[in-house]
């Protein structure tokens, strides 16, 4: 984590100039309050590889952000923007540097990294929530240590070639399904799809209806079959796809992913049972007792 300290930035004399009259200084001289936040250097798990040469991350391996402040405190206390699945979103537009760019249009490893920096600095790397068994059901308090976060950057086109698949641009992969005869080009996803797939899945909470959280994913990776790309099309073919192919693509999605992941071994204070967990990226990751 780099950090740097802007008041450089500020462009104004020092109080002390004799270059300046003391009331011109006072009359037109900065605010004393108007200070710029310091700022830190995020490394982007993507490292700028991913994105369409148009975008202000391509090429780029970091991402500055501001400090969190009480403005953002503001943010993730706001029932209203957390009822609405949105604060996470409003955080990060708040604590971007770079205004050209916007929250939902990064990909979802280049979010995680910031919340988890933003997490660390404002309010320490020691990180707690609640986790249930999924054995006796029991809700206990487990803690994680934001220092020890996993970070997968990209596979060198080598390891890519090993599993059978090519990047061939702007975060875009061809695979070939390997039980059956179909090539497939899926994408890695951003913050409108996460936001899209949360809010197909409240829809359907609220109609009582099933989860679909297989078919979203697949239906927002594959951009095209056997080189079409009309959705009628994908959607037949991710209606029709066996099981095995469905994990076979969900499995080289997640190999061929940048993320950042918080993973720890789970042992149940209860009932003794052991698994290993990731802790979510949620409102409950600012604000444990929300």
């Amino acid at each position: 984590m780099t950090r740097r300290n802007n008041a450089d930035r500020m462009g104004a004399p020092h109080p002390d100039s004799s270059d300046m009259p003391a009331a011109l200084e006072i009359e037109s001289g900065p605010d004393p309050l108007a200070f710029i936040v310091p700022t830190e250097f995020v490394p982007l798990p993507s490292c700028g590889l991913y994105y369409a040469q148009n975008h202000p991350l391509y090429g780029e391996d970091t991402i500055e952000i501001k400090f969190m402040t009480a403005k953002e405190e503001d943010l993730l206390s706001s029932k209203a923007l957390i009822e609405k699945g949105i604060v996470l979103d409003r955080l990060i537009d708040s604590l971007l540097v770079d205004k050209r760019i916007r929250s939902r249009d990064l990909l979802i490893c280049d979010r995680n990294a910031i919340l988890v920096h933003a997490r660390s600095s404002g309010y320490g790397s020691d990180y707690s929530t609640k986790i249930t068994c999924r054995s006796c059901a029991e809700t206990d308090t487990y803690g994680y240590n934001l220092t020890e976060a996993i970070v997968q950057t990209p596979l060198p086109d080598d390891e890519l070639e090993s599993v059978g698949v090519t990047h061939v641009g702007e975060g875009k992969f061809r695979v070939d399904v390997p039980d059956s005869p179909v090539h497939v080009v899926f994408r890695l996803l951003n913050g409108h799809d996460e936001q899209a797939m949360l809010a197909l899945t409240t829809r359907r909470k609220k109609k009582k209806q099933h989860d679909k959280l297989v078919t979203d994913q697949l239906n927002f990776m594959l951009v095209s079959v056997l080189d079409h790309e009309e959705r009628e099309v994908i959607t037949r073919y991710i209606e029709s796809l066996p099981l095995r192919d469905s994990r076979f693509l969900r499995q080289i999605y997640e190999a061929v992913s940048p993320a950042v992941t918080l993973r720890k071994e789970f042992v149940c204070n209860h009932c003794g049972y052991e698994d290993e967990i990731t802790f979510p990226f949620t409102a409950d990751f600012f604000w444990p007792d929300l």
